[in-house]
């Protein structure tokens, strides 16, 4: 007895996995590569989003290494910022045995419709991008975002127009999307109980070039500004035949075209001046030092690499807290109690303080506005909400 107690203490010992949870458990093998899903853009007119997000989540793999000697790669999924892709990408992920996580959907439109399956499944998805209220108000347990909700961001948008800015009358056009028209509908709540006047609200089609018609209509206003709720290729396009029929007011946009490359590059100079809300990032937690070190890999982030970067690092140190080794030398990973583990741990991450409230949204966010001046985003003015 005394000899089987002596090898038993030497041999390799397995932590005493825990009966899986109601959502059950993740076992991977050993030599098992564990994945996180990236749900985004990454062809056509948004890659540029798309692919920032898979910048941010491999930039975070490498910084944090494996999960108790498991490996973690990043796998990405073209979700097109769109509904169908969305759930073909989700049901892909969903279905793989070697999937953690989810880093996404990169959009409102994309997540609403692909919610289902992950909930279904019981697989965690955080999304740096999506801003649509309806999502956390679902009460789906599984799903978190590190990014302002819209009627955040429009409360925001209001107020700087009216208040820092003292206009009174403003055109709203969106892009028919989930998330275009959602925020717009919120700007336009809001600026009309500030006593604002609403001089037309009009849509276009994602995809398209030519919004003269719609440009026409707004004129006809005279408003003092315009908010676009859309996306950084229609923005573009946008703010340059606005400015070419001769529209000299305030420009202004949600998170969605806050994209250098795609929307003041794109805009041949017509996004000058221009303005756009989105989260704020930087501060204490090391955003300086992490920027220096993403733009010497990939090149500038773009938008969402920074928010992505922070939500697979909250998926990896949650992991890694709750894995546990089972008898047959797989690690285990118990899908609620990873959901609870990232709900009940504040994360002080690149893009600051984050901790997630019962639905997923954040308890405490910064949102700053940003206007364009020479051919780059310079933060104007930043608001804090729950601190």
């Amino acid at each position: 007895m005394l000899v089987v107690l002596v090898l038993s203490a030497c041999g390799p010992k397995a932590t005493e996995a825990p009966t899986a949870g109601e959502w059950g458990a993740m076992t991977f093998a050993p030599g098992t590569t564990i994945k996180i899903g990236v749900s985004s853009a990454l062809a056509g007119a948004y890659a540029v989003y798309g692919q920032d997000m898979l910048n941010g989540v491999e930039m975070a793999i490498a910084d944090f290494g494996d999960i108790k000697g498991w490996s973690v790669v990043p796998e990405g999924g073209d979700d097109g910022c769109e509904g169908a892709p969305a759930v073909t990408v989700a049901e892909k992920f969903v279905a793989d045995p070697d999937l953690l996580a989810v880093v996404g959907p990169m959009c409102s439109g994309s997540a609403v419709p692909a919610a289902g399956i992950y909930d279904e499944h019981h697989v965690v998805w955080i999304s740096p991008s999506v801003t649509a209220v309806v999502v956390a108000a679902s009460g789906y347990q599984n799903f978190f975002r590190t990014v302002a909700n819209d009627a955040l961001q429009a409360e925001v948008t209001v107020n700087f127009l009216t208040g820092d800015l003292g206009l009174k009358s403003l055109g709203i056009i969106h892009d028919s999307s989930i998330y275009g028209e959602g925020i717009a509908d919120s700007v336009q709540s809001d600026f009309e109980a500030a006593g604002g006047t609403v001089t037309d609200f009009e849509g276009i089609t994602r995809g398209d070039t030519d919004f003269s018609a719609v440009v026409s209509n707004m004129l006809a206003g005279n408003p003092d500004a315009i908010y676009f709720g859309g996306m950084d290729a229609e923005g573009a396009l946008l703010v340059s035949q606005l400015r070419t029929a001769g529209f000299q007011g305030v420009f202004f946009g949600p998170d969605g075209v806050k994209s250098k490359p795609t929307f003041i590059d794109g805009s041949g100079g017509a996004a000058e001046g221009a303005y756009a809300t989105f989260g704020a990032v930087g501060g204490a937690t090391g955003y300086d030092a992490w920027e220096a070190r993403f733009t010497e890999k990939y090149g500038a982030p773009v938008a969402y690499g920074p928010g992505s970067y922070d939500s697979a690092t909250i998926i990896l140190q949650a992991a890694a807290a709750i894995a546990t080794i089972d008898a047959d030398g797989n690690l285990v990973i118990d899908r609620k109690a990873l959901a609870d583990k990232i709900r009940s741990t504040p994360f002080d991450g690149i893009t600051g303080h984050l901790e997630f409230t019962d639905t997923g949204d954040l308890g405490a966010v910064s949102i700053t506005v940003f206007q364009v001046e020479n051919g780059d985003f310079v933060a104007m003015k930043k608001v804090d909400f729950g601190q």
